[in-house]
């Protein structure tokens, strides 16, 4: 459930100091104060950092007590430079040509090397070609060649180089809010570019996915989703870039809204029928960027198409039934093995290819992760019961992922920005999962592999602060939770795990504290709610304490089966009180697999 706040504020930087890697859905900020949030699923990061303060109230002392980065440092004042997003005003004063320079045909030749590879919309002769001949000053051209430079600019330089904000400025004053109403293939890609890419990188998703979402709905009023009819002729070039552009925007709103956790809106159905496309054209050589963007380009759909059906069942409900979340495993993996060689390969290969292959392998294990995921964080948010094999293999399948993510990051990432960006989102992903294993099973003897792999992550993140913008601190983050973990486990080491002092109730296994009468308000030994310790975590909280179906903030009546000490199953559909519980008569029907998105 969406907070009953109806507002959510993502520009607040401009009159709150916050550190500027903060926004409104990474949980980046460790700040107290309460503001109104966005609403995310259980695909988010936060769920994995209120779960591991559901195991460990304590957490939000140890976090309280350490010192949080000043958001008026040096650093944050520097970067905080980066602009908003603000439509110009429609003006009637021509702008001139942009003349060809050495400068811009480095950054036009960055563009084709480390972003082309992964969203080849654009035809790059005829790109090449205006360019060259600087003649152009019409408003979608001049929007998309300055986002090109924006883009680029950030992708050959280290994080610390600003640059790109002058060629975002300039590209802005070519956008205004009547480009909405009167579509043209130049301005989406402009757009595209915006949303899919420099947005995220200056921390506005939900800014990003706005305009994803509104220029989706303006490449279908040029009609890019429905392929032309074959009686009538059209250049090749043209049905290409109509082909691409549309599978380009389809594939970086599901890459842009896999861990939000929320529905996909239908940008997959029948009523698109636009075909995938082509590998190569007449006009094309088969050793152009062009052509090396459009192998990655098709397995990526594939993979969108799957992942697009994840998304959907997981914001309707989380907690899969076994066969459903084995069906879609089974199709990723099905995908994966099935990818051309030269894709799934380890084998030294061109940058741009081994950038494009690296990232496609990322999203693939970050993916599994997710949908398994649910079981892991359910699980260690219930009292210990018995637990059925085919929870431990999903927690297992999750716990793998995580460390697949870890490993592949470790050997194949390389010192530049789309890289190192890419890089430190999956690290920071996959680096929840073992810290919620260690503070969900402290004694587990596996705790050493779990604590070393948050430590490879951090070194990581050392290692890329040059590369990411957010990589200091992520790596800030991590460690503090990390350190957070390991006080908690030197306080309890000795101690039978299973005592029941240790467990959700107390000694008479009453329910207290957040899971007794008085839920989320109720106050700890620190003096915080359980409220409040969310809050510490990241100023933004988008439930208020609910999650999809469950309000967390009022006491729900345990169901008799979480009373019965039989066999207990996360796929059973009656987990109680729970984050991925359905506990009303309502939701009853989402314990019904939902039928797949056509």
């Amino acid at each position: 459930m969406p907070a009953p706040k109806s507002e959510w504020d993502e520009e607040r930087r401009e009159k709150d100091q916050m550190p500027v890697e903060a926004d409104d859905v990474n949980a980046l900020s460790l700040s107290m104060g309460k503001q109104a949030a966005s609403y995310l699923g259980a695909s988010s990061v936060k769920v994995a950092l209120t779960v591991m303060l559901q195991i460990q109230p304590q957490l939000q002392i140890l976090l309280a007590a350490q010192s949080s980065p000043d958001a008026s440092s040096d650093e944050n004042a520097r970067i905080n430079k980066i602009p908003l997003f603000r439509a110009a005003s429609r003006s009637t004063k021509a702008k001139p040509p942009i003349p060809w320079t050495y400068k811009g045909q480095a950054l036009v030749d960055a563009y084709f090397k480390r972003i082309h590879i992964l969203t080849p919309m654009l035809d790059e002769s005829s790109f090449r070609k205006y360019y060259n001949e600087g003649r152009r000053c019409d408003a979608p051209w001049l929007s998309l060649l300055n986002m090109v430079f924006a883009t680029s600019s950030i992708m050959s330089t280290p994080s610390s180089n600003l640059s790109h904000i002058k060629y975002y400025n300039q590209a802005i004053e070519h956008v205004h809010l009547s480009a909405f109403g009167s579509s043209h293939i130049e301005t989406i890609q402009a757009l595209a570019l915006l949303g899919g890419y420099y947005l995220h990188y200056i921390n506005r998703p939900n800014m990003a996915n706005a305009i994803i979402g509104a220029i989706l709905r303006m490449a279908t009023a040029l009609g890019l989703h429905r392929e032309l009819p074959p009686e009538e002729q059209f250049d090749a070039a043209v049905i290409e870039t109509r082909r691409r552009t549309w599978w380009t925007l389809f594939c970086l709103d599901t890459w842009g809204t896999t861990t939000l956790g929320r529905p996909s809106f239908g940008r997959w159905g029948p009523a698109i029928n636009v075909q995938p496309p082509k590998l190569v054209t007449e006009q094309e050589e088969s050793d152009s960027a062009q052509y090396a963007g459009i192998m990655p380009l098709l397995e990526n759909i594939k993979f969108c198409k799957i992942a697009t059906k994840v998304q959907d069942m997981l914001a309707v409900t989380p907690l899969l039934k076994t066969e459903d979340r084995s069906h879609l495993d089974g199709l990723l993996v099905e995908w994966f093995n099935n990818l051309p060689w030269l894709l799934r390969s380890t084998e030294p290969c061109v940058e741009p290819l081994h950038l494009s292959r690296c990232i496609m392998i990322w999203r693939y294990w970050n993916l599994r992760m997710l949908l398994y995921r649910p079981v892991l964080l359910t699980l260690a948010c219930k009292a210990q019961l018995p637990i059925e094999e085919q929870d431990v293999v999903a927690v297992e399948n999750c716990l793998n992922a995580a460390r697949e993510i870890i490993d592949s990051v470790s050997k194949g990432w390389t010192r530049q920005q789309m890289s190192g960006w890419n890089a430190v989102w999956f690290l920071y992903q996959a680096a929840m999962i073992p810290l919620v294993a260690i503070l969900w099973q402290p004694d587990n003897p596996s705790v050493v592999h779990w604590r070393a792999q948050i430590e490879s992550i951090l070194e990581l993140f050392e290692a890329m602060q040059d590369w990411s913008l957010t990589a200091r601190r992520s790596r800030d983050v991590v460690s503090r939770l990390l350190e957070a973990s390991s006080q908690i486990s030197n306080a309890t080491s000795g101690t039978d795990p299973h005592n029941p002092s240790l467990q959700r109730g107390g000694p008479s296994g009453e329910v207290s504290g957040f899971w007794g009468s008085e839920g989320a308000d109720a106050i700890l030994p620190s003096g915080y709610s359980t409220g409040d310790i969310v809050d510490m975590l990241d100023q933004d909280w988008p439930w208020n304490m609910e999650v999809d179906g469950l309000a967390w903030g009022q006491q729900i009546p345990l169901l008799e089966e979480d009373n019965d000490a039989g066999s207990y199953s996360v796929d059973d559909g009656s987990m109680g009180v729970d984050y991925l519980s359905l506990a009303t008569a309502e939701t009853d029907a989402l314990s019904q697999p939902p039928q797949p998105p056509p």
